[in-house]
């Protein structure tokens, strides 16, 4: 009898306003299920000088994953780290086995993104300074979000999707289902109770949606 192949390593991307850390209790109740990853988005880390364009920080991420040996993953992204594991699945097909879009966009709209921006404008830089996030960073993400249109990726994807909503995540829902019809292996569920940031608003309900779509064959 030969022993059972290992689990695909899941790398988990976090969103705009948050780190790394933000997948702490989903990575505590995953630990030792498979190899984990979750790095800062490329161009969100606090030191790098500027936002990449997607497609970059897609490629930026896909080298990482070679420098980690990693040659294919299951690849999990909340908002602005869905946009680029969307583009990642889109752009390396061959690197993505199951792909897990949480609050993705595909052409975020202007008047959405407006309202963020504002938003984020009057929140004190200090609030962020305790995780380590730049609130001038995350302006510029929301201006290569804004600048961003990915209908033509979704046709290229090739993995098995789950695209994830929060049922309170009313802003959110119709790039959802534009998701879920535009990935030919897609289907899309919307999580009662959720608000936007899954890994932190239902940690305990997102695992277990992920170990049951990651782990059936």
């Amino acid at each position: 009898m030969t022993d059972a192949a290992p689990a695909t390593p899941l790398v988990l991307l976090h969103g705009v306003g948050q780190a790394p850390m933000a997948w702490e209790d989903v990575v505590v109740q995953l630990y030792g299920s498979r190899r984990l990853l979750t790095p800062w988005v490329p161009g969100l880390r606090p030191t790098e000088k500027q936002v990449l364009p997607l497609s970059d920080g897609a490629a930026a991420l896909d080298q990482q994953l070679m420098l980690e040996g990693m040659q294919q993953v299951d690849l999990c992204g909340l908002s602005y780290g869905a946009m680029v594991a969307t583009r990642v699945a889109a752009d390396f097909p061959e690197r993505v086995r199951r792909l897990v879009l949480i609050a993705g966009q595909v052409r975020p709209p202007r008047m959405l993104m407006r309202a963020q921006t504002t938003a984020l404008k009057l929140v004190p830089a200090s609030r962020f300074a305790d995780s380590g996030v730049s609130k001038e960073r995350l302006l510029q993400a929301l201006d290569a979000a804004r600048a961003t249109d990915l209908s033509d990726a979704l046709p290229r994807i090739e993995a098995r999707t789950l695209v994830l909503v929060g049922a309170r995540d009313k802003a959110n829902q119709p790039a959802a289902r534009a998701l879920a019809e535009g990935i030919p292996q897609a289907r899309l569920r919307i999580v009662q109770g959720a608000g936007h940031a899954l890994n932190e608003d239902a940690p305990g309900e997102l695992v277990q949606i992920l170990r049951d779509f990651l782990d059936v064959p």
